[in-house]
């Protein structure tokens, strides 16, 4: 079993999530959102090589620390293809809009839909779900039963669609049809907020309630 633990860093508190596997003394990053010192400094302080970072899109809050995380450590960077405009430009990541111009231009693995990643010894499981942010991934784990939603899925709430890119039809979509389905015990680990599963987000997620029933697999 991976040790997942959460990071709420930068000033919107976005979720970056560190999976320790203890053994092999080595860890994944999910979304390098900013304190690239925090985020390092635990790595170091249990001497962990970091793998991989795990980007699920490239919003500002979720790329801030890149540039640093992956000049100290080496680590690819996975991301689909499609988000790859918002590591130039602090206008397409919405940091301009907030005054805080971030890029981080660095190199990445692209990922697609249907995906199947070997790291850390464990498959991980590329769903694109797009809708949020063009881009936009999520990370399945399937012997860990977990899932790295992003800003797809949240305890109680989906992802806002007003941004460049948005749309509320394609993320629904996207979530019904890709981690819907996920067994109903999958740990729904999101880019903000606390944890879920998914079988409480099908059966009480207000965004998710429309008569439709949606088994699990």
């Amino acid at each position: 079993m991976l040790t997942i633990r959460r990071y709420p860093v930068g000033p919107y508190q976005a979720n970056a999530w560190l999976a320790f596997d203890e053994p092999r003394r080595e860890a994944l990053l999910v979304d390098a959102g900013a304190e690239p010192e925090k985020l390092l400094g635990e790595l170091e302080s249990g001497g962990y090589a970091l793998r991989a970072i795990l980007q699920t899109h490239a919003h500002a809050d979720h790329i801030a620390a890149l540039p640093e995380i992956v000049a100290a450590s080496g680590a690819p960077v996975y991301l689909h293809p499609d988000a790859e405009p918002m590591l130039h430009s602090a206008d397409e990541n919405l940091s301009a809009l907030a005054g805080m111009p971030v890029t981080a231009p660095v190199s990445y693995t692209p990922v697609r839909d249907g995906d199947r990643l070997e790291l850390l010894g464990r498959e991980v499981i590329v769903h694109h779900t797009p809708g949020h942010a063009p881009g936009s991934v999520c990370y399945y784990l399937p012997a860990e039963r977990v899932v790295f939603t992003g800003d797809a899925l949240f305890q109680g709430s989906i992802g806002r669609t007003d941004f460049p890119g948005g749309s509320l039809d394609t993320l629904l979509r996207g979530i019904r049809e890709k981690l819907l389905v996920l067994p109903d015990e999958t740990r729904v680990l999101a880019g903000h907020m606390g944890p879920t599963t998914i079988e409480r987000e099908r059966r009480t997620n207000p965004f998710l309630q429309d008569g439709r029933e949606w088994g699990a697999r």
